[in-house]
């Protein structure tokens, strides 16, 4: 199992680049910045969302946009698509 640290979307590109040297990893894992809130770098959301699972939202509204990219919420809207799509390929696959 490998964990990959970085910031999107390095993270999916670099996953992307080395596909074939990962190839006998069983599982492949982009955390993103979760290891910068584990040690303490980044600050977490106010407890109310934490409880609420909403520490994404606070992320949403309080980071700023990667370089290189004009909206954190575009990216973030492609999400229920993504998994839609891969539900729907999943049930094709059986």
């Amino acid at each position: 199992m490998l964990f990959i640290a970085m910031g999107s979307p390095y993270l999916d590109k670099w996953i992307y680049k080395h596909k074939k040297e990962l190839a006998h990893i069983k599982v492949v894992f982009g955390v993103g910045g979760s290891l910068d809130v584990i040690a303490g770098k980044v600050k977490r959301a106010p407890i109310i969302l934490q409880k609420l699972y909403m520490e994404w939202l606070y992320r949403l509204l309080t980071v700023p946009v990667a370089k290189g990219h004009e909206s954190r919420w575009r990216r973030q809207s492609a999400l229920p698509k993504f998994v839609y799509r891969a539900m729907i390929r999943r049930k094709a696959a059986r």
